[in-house]
């Protein structure tokens, strides 16, 4: 058989797919494309998560094929629908003569011009998407989508799933079954397992600057300061847990920053130290700072956080908005508790900061099961997925 040209059409270039995109380039009897709508990411830009210019310090356009297709708008924005449009995305892609595309996401008209062009030509479409059903939303909303499942439906051959909640999400608008690939929602492993001996050495004297006791236990948060990711509840649940000898380790920025701070302050017997942010070659280092990772968002799609963190032999506490509780988190190696739920986060920290020596354990059982689920997994799972609907 002839070798699979598969392409991918995703908003922009991303610190986490750049991994998954040489994986693919690199696999045997796979021709492989990237199509971007827009160089947002290459170089400094504002993140409002962060609240601050962020330019990443690691690669995303090394190591495979890829094009930027001109945008039409004039200032390229992944928050709105009309924020990307690239009329020549069609063409561009189809020109390419691809088996099968996958088109990541369906929020910007680009991915809807991607999805209708191929179903005239029939070029199959794979739909990657993140979305789960743990998000409220509006009653006027959830009827939009009913309605505009059918059409979504008619546009592609099939669905990549990131997890358990992700293909429960396809289902329930009506993908067929059989048609919903799992493609698990995926780090690069092997650039955090390299990195762990001196990510441990460099939390080390990371604590000390911080202030935080050599043998304390600690909690680590590493996220955006921003409403969402809750670590209000974090902070009000460590200091009101009150254990002995601990601390709070937060890594990150973003528009909450001050008020966190203040907020901080209103334990001062608790040890909550604020570290500021960290690009993604500090973070194997971010992850290694505490005993324990946590992450309480309200909303998640997914949490990679999570994974990155497993691969530094943490074990984790989510809440149960955290879209990878179901596939990652169990007793074995971490903790769920219900999103903003202050006595259930205080009685449960209460609990894991109690044995330092069990959290050890658990972090040991954490790396070994993200060990496989990995980038190689997930090409390997899209790979299949689309030799199935070719």
């Amino acid at each position: 058989m002839r070798p699979l040209r598969l392409a991918y059409v995703t908003t922009h270039p991303i610190q986490y797919q750049a991994p998954l995109f040489r994986q693919l380039a690199a696999l045997d009897g796979v021709a492989f494309k990237v199509f971007f709508a827009s160089a947002i990411g290459l170089e400094s830009y504002v993140d409002t998560g962060f609240n601050r210019d962020v330019k990443w310090d690691v690669p995303l356009v090394d190591g495979y094929d890829h094009e930027l297709v001109p945008s039409a708008v004039a200032k390229p924005a992944v928050e709105r629908f009309l924020g990307l449009v690239n009329p020549r995305m069609p063409g561009r892609v189809l020109a390419w003569q691809p088996d099968v595309v996958i088109v990541h996401g369906y929020a910007h008209l680009t991915e809807h011009l991607v999805m209708t062009a191929c179903r005239a030509r029939g070029v199959p479409v794979l739909l990657r998407g993140e979305s789960n059903l743990l998000a409220e939303r509006p009653q006027v909303r959830l009827a939009a989508k009913v309605m505009f499942a059918p059409y979504l439906r008619a546009c592609i051959a099939g669905a990549l799933a990131i997890g358990a909640l992700s293909r429960e999400y396809f289902i329930h608008y009506g993908v067929a079954p059989e048609r919903v690939f799992v493609a698990p929602y995926t780090v690069d492993n092997d650039f955090f397992f390299a990195r762990a001996a001196a990510a441990a050495e460099r939390a080390r004297a990371w604590r000390a600057e911080l202030d935080i006791p050599a043998d304390a236990t600690v909690v680590g948060f590493a996220a955006k300061l921003s409403a969402v990711k809750d670590c209000k509840t974090l902070i009000e649940a460590f200091g009101r847990a009150a254990v002995p000898n601990s601390a709070l380790a937060i890594v990150g920025d973003g528009p909450l920053r001050q008020a966190l701070e203040e907020q901080s302050r209103t334990f001062p017997n608790a040890c909550i130290r604020f570290a500021g942010f960290a690009n993604q070659s500090q973070m194997p280092a971010a992850y290694a700072l505490g005993d324990v990772f946590a992450l309480p968002s309200t909303f998640e799609p997914w949490g990679l956080a999570i994974n990155e963190a497993m691969t530094q032999a943490r074990p984790v506490i989510v809440s149960d908005q955290v879209g990878c509780a179901p596939d990652l988190v169990d007793r074995k190696i971490g903790w769920v508790f219900p999103a903003g739920d202050v006595d259930a986060l205080v009685a449960l920290l209460r609990s894991a900061l109690s044995d330092r020596t069990r959290l050890q354990t658990m972090g040991a059982t954490s790396r070994q099961r993200i060990a496989s689920w990995g980038i190689p997994e997930t090409a390997a799972a899209m790979v299949a997925a689309a030799e199935a609907v070719r």
